[in-house]
Formats: structure tokens, C-alpha cells, sequence
């Protein structure tokens, strides 16, 4: 079975036709060519039976009578059926579409499994498949108008589970509850067909955690004004130095941890100092201008504490005992502008 698309059918396309006029007598005639049993003869009109010619040899065909002078002798060749597929051409010039042996609409190719490709353009159908490959372009096209809403729709055995479509000139993706608009500088939590959905859908689950999250901005929590914006979180060392009246020989260790402008930070550390007011700095971030801060120091052999104040980088310790190695424990939390 075959169709053929174009401005006019084209039935050379699927037979072929010679005519001849006979001279007296004449039994053979070269026809342009068939496929022996696929053939019509006729003789001025009347359809010959086949024991009335000889057709064999997919050239000539013999009659079995001599023809007299001016018969007519019409010879239709057709073209052999192919049980493995039909095709439909573009007015004779390429194969537009296919159907296979397994019943596969092919589109500008034969192959079955476009989804394979790697170059070349092709869509198939068959078998509740639809599979498109297109070189450097898209691979489907899907056209909604006239107002908002799905444009793809996904089903699971009949029922409804999601869609892709679009709302207010943004693409949004969902699923059977909920879904993710895209917008130009925000993901946004939506509904199934893409309105906004505020404060009502969780990133993540308590047993279905996502890894780890990288921002190069803040994270507003519990609200969404100013002061609920966290922008800021670090932990890591420092190196507390001396700055006059002390050094230090070794340091135990010396942490930080920053939260938005608040500092927390501690030390262990051995001084050696001959003198009751000592100054040390290094601090990781200097403190808010025009304000000071105070933490707990203490000596750890006499267990004494030591008055101290936090200024810009420096921390400054008062009535410190003296001596060699003296083991200082301190801690504080202070503001910072950094």
C-alpha cells in the first residue's frame, strides 16, 4: 500500500506503462522493464489472459498470436509490494514517511529509535513511543495560546501526576500537590498549575535531606525583614600575637566561630610576663568602632580572673600575675562590622 504527497499524485511512481503499435505479425515487444507476475497486457483495450503471452525474462514480452499491423500492445509494470514497509514520498523525490514491519510511523528516515542518534534528524512513533532527534536544534516544539497554563500533562495509569506550563510568562514544573516556578532572578514554591504558594512547602524531608547548600548571598529565617538575614557564618583559627609586656611561647589553641557580626572566640595560650598589664592582638575581626567588650580570662595555676577589655584588634589584660610559661585561658564574644 503506498500514498504519495505532493502537488499531483504520480502514478509512475508506483507502475509503469509501455505502449507499442504492431506490425503484421509482430509476437515480441521490448517493454522498459518489470518484475515477472507483477504485470498487465493489453491488446487494443482488452486485458489479455496470461496464457495469451509469454513474460519471463523482466524485459520482453512474447505473445502467443502475431499481432496485426496497427494493434495497440499496452505492457503495466507495478512496482512489487514489500511486506516489511510502506512508504510515502514528497512528490518523488525523498522518502517523507515510513511504516515499518512493526507497525513504526517513521518521519523523515527509517529509523526506529531516533532516541539513539547521534547526528541527523528523525522522528519516530510506534508502540505508544514517540521519539525525536534533531542536530543542533530542538528536538519538539509545544505551543499553548491564548492564556496560561499546563502545556505538557503527565499521567500514571489515567491519573493526573504533573505538568509542565506556564504562568505570568514563566515556566513552571510540577507535580501532583506542588511545584517550582522559574522566574528571572527566583525559584519560587507554586501551585500545580503555577500560582505562588507561600510558607507551605519544605525543601527537603527530615529522612530526605539535600547535601550541602551554597549561597553567595544570606538566608532570612523566621522572617523575612532585615533582621532576620543571616549572611554570614565562619569558624576557624586565630593566632593571638603580643603586642607589649608579654610573649608568648606557645599556643594550645585559639578558635573563633562567626555568626552574622557576632564573634565568639577563645584561647589557650603560655605567657611569659614581667609586667601586671599586657596587651595582645591578632583578633580575626576587629571590633564594632567606639565599643568595647569584655570576656573571661583567667590564670589557670591561681585560678585567678583577670580583668580585660576588647578594643579594635587588641585585647588588653589587666593585674596579670608574672612568671615564665603561665598558662592564660580566655574567652569572649564580641560585635564586629566585618
Amino acid at each position: 500500500m503506498s500514498g504519495y504527497i505532493g502537488t499531483q499524485p504520480v502514478p509512475q511512481a508506483t507502475q509503469t506503462r509501455d505502449s507499442f503499435t504492431a506490425t503484421s505479425g509482430q509476437t515480441s515487444f521490448a517493454t522498459g522493464g518489470y518484475t515477472p507476475n507483477f504485470l498487465d497486457v493489453y491488446l487494443n483495450g482488452v486485458k489479455l489472459a496470461a496464457a495469451d503471452y509469454t513474460a519471463t525474462n523482466g524485459s520482453d514480452v512474447v505473445l502467443a498470436s502475431g499481432a496485426s499491423t496497427g494493434d495497440i500492445l499496452e505492457v503495466v509494470a507495478f512496482t512489487t509490494f514489500n511486506s516489511a514497509s510502506s512508504s510515502i514520498d514528497d512528490n518523488g523525490n525523498a522518502v517523507a514517511l515510513t511504516i515499518d514491519s512493526s507497525e513504526n510511523v517513521l518521519i523523515g528516515n527509517t529509523d526506529a529509535t531516533p532516541y539513539t542518534r547521534t547526528s541527523g534528524n528523525a522522528i519516530a512513533m510506534g508502540d505508544g513511543l514517540i521519539s525525536s532527534a534533531q542536530s543542533g536544534g530542538n528536538a519538539a516544539i509545544f505551543n499553548r495560546m491564548t492564556n496560561d497554563g499546563s502545556i505538557i500533562g503527565f499521567r500514571k495509569d489515567g491519573t493526573a501526576v504533573g505538568n509542565i506550563g506556564t504562568a505570568s510568562s514563566t515556566t513552571y514544573i510540577a507535580g501532583d500537590a506542588s511545584g517550582i516556578r522559574l522566574g528571572s532572578t527566583a525559584f519560587m514554591p507554586s501551585t500545580t498549575l503555577g500560582a505562588n504558594k507561600d510558607a507551605s512547602v519544605d525543601l527537603g524531608h527530615s529522612a530526605v535531606r539535600f547535601k550541602d547548600l551554597y549561597l553567595s548571598g544570606g538566608v532570612y529565617l523566621g522572617g523575612t525583614g532585615s533582621a532576620n538575614k543571616l549572611e554570614d557564618y565562619e569558624e576557624g583559627t586565630w593566632t593571638p600575637t603580643a603586642v607589649s609586656n608579654c610573649t608568648i611561647p606557645t599556643i594550645e589553641n585559639a578558635h573563633y566561630t562567626k555568626v552574622g557580626n557576632k564573634v565568639h572566640l577563645s584561647f589557650w595560650v603560655k605567657t611569659s610576663n614581667t609586667a601586671s598589664n599586657i596587651v595582645m592582638s591578632g583578633l580575626p575581626f576587629e571590633v564594632t568602632p567606639n565599643q568595647r567588650f569584655t570576656g573571661a580570662a583567667s590564670d589557670v595555676i591561681n585560678l585567678n580572673n583577670i580583668s580585660n577589655q576588647l578594643l579594635y584588634l587588641n585585647i588588653y589584660f589587666y593585674n596579670v600575675p608574672t612568671g615564665t610559661n603561665r598558662d592564660l585561658m580566655f574567652g569572649v564574644s564580641y560585635k564586629t562590622n566585618s
